[in-house]
């Protein structure tokens, strides 16, 4: 009878970290959507499209993986924090072919 108490404790001690693993799990995911959201919504902007832009030229409009002609820049990295601010050596140019392989 006297280790009823015990159990309960562990009981109590178990369902706080089943909440607190799912919380966390579940905050994550929400920053996660968050954070790609914001990616899609900078790929609308102007500072964007200029990047693009010296990408392509860089790699003279072909893509990168097949030869073709290159139509799409792929992220390789993304910038964790700083949404734009990746460096261009994080990105390469593709043909939408080659593109969708890579997602």
């Amino acid at each position: 009878m006297e280790n009823i108490g015990f159990f309960l404790g562990l009981l109590v001690v178990g369902i706080f970290y089943i909440l607190a693993f799912w919380f966390k799990s579940w905050l994550f995911n929400k920053r996660r959507i968050a954070r790609r959201d914001r990616y899609r919504e900078y790929l609308k902007t102007d500072a964007w499209q200029r990047k693009r832009y010296v990408v392509l030229k860089r790699d003279n409009w072909t893509c990168q993986s097949c030869g073709a002609k290159a139509t799409q820049v792929h992220h390789m990295k993304y910038a964790k924090y700083n949404i734009g601010k990746e460096p261009i050596d994080w990105l390469v140019s593709l043909c939408k072919t080659c593109h969708e392989k890579q997602h």
